[in-house]
């Protein structure tokens, strides 16, 4: 699909709590690029980190966008990757609903099919990051297609598996719903960290003993099918799509997007 008209959105970022402007219009390039002030770059070209609680996307000068996953990933996940510009004011992606269905629904009416399609990254071999205790893992394996098996374990929602091939129907219909959750333990800290400022029911499930979402969960599974929404758009980092058998076990941003940047790397992107 290709962009053929502008988007727009404002509203909070997650972590700042201040307001963000969000525009995706048609561009002229071969990847998706990303602008923010006077700073312009294919996500492709960008420094990652994941260590803030989302994945923040840095420009040579040091300046960066924060929490782009859920932008990326509906891109991604509706198979936009070249021919479209996102410009950033405020620093950081709006929360919007905490999730990629509004992105998709919005992006969707303001695309077309496109004849030309982006040459995917095919892994060859294995490749594999993992936490220093090797109890957090995400590895990729030759695979014909973008296939997710996801694995997370937290207190009060237990052990979730979720296993995805993607299509553009499947990421729709069964991902982008999936909102970000956060565990009520760690809102203290976070807040004193200059994190979740932003953060609210409308945008986010909150976990403890009682697990609180605007109009319930939408799935019972919803918080594994959230990882699966980010990993896709962690992988959007590539600038093209990922032929690829993705395991993560206990993963999240970071470990994301050291996969990406070494993907990267052995790809010469």
């Amino acid at each position: 699909m290709r962009i053929n008209g502008r988007i727009e959105f404002a509203g909070l970022g997650l972590h700042s709590g201040r307001e963000c402007r969000l525009v995706i219009e048609p561009y002229d390039s071969p990847e998706v690029v990303m602008r923010s002030g006077d700073n312009e770059l294919p996500l492709s070209g960008f420094t990652l980190t994941g260590t803030n609680r989302g994945s923040d996307y840095a420009f040579a000068d040091g300046s960066c966008v924060r929490t782009c996953e859920h932008v990326f990933s509906a891109l991604a996940g509706l198979g936009i990757w070249s021919g479209a510009r996102i410009t950033v004011d405020g620093g950081e992606m709006p929360a919007l609903d905490g999730c990629a269905k509004l992105l998709c629904e919005e992006i969707a009416q303001h695309a077309e099919d496109d004849i030309t399609t982006s040459s995917a990254l095919s892994v060859k071999q294995p490749v594999i990051v993992h936490s220093e205790d090797r109890k957090r893992f995400v590895a990729a394996f030759p695979c014909s297609c973008l296939h997710i098996t996801y694995f997370v374990e937290y207190k009060f929602i237990g052990a979730q598996i979720y296993d995805y091939v993607h299509s553009p129907a499947n990421y729709r219909e069964n991902i982008s719903g999936a909102r970000t959750f956060a565990m009520a333990s760690d809102i203290e800290y976070l807040r004193s960290h200059g994190m979740a400022l932003g953060g609210s029911l409308d945008n986010a499930i909150l976990v403890g003993e009682e697990i609180r979402a605007l109009g319930g969960l939408r799935w019972p599974d919803e918080f594994v099918r959230h990882k699966v929404l980010d990993i896709i758009g962690d992988f959007a980092s590539l600038g093209r799509p990922l032929n690829a058998h993705i395991i993560a076990v206990r993963a999240g941003h970071e470990l994301h997007l050291k996969l990406a940047e070494k993907l990267r790397e052995e790809n010469s992107i």
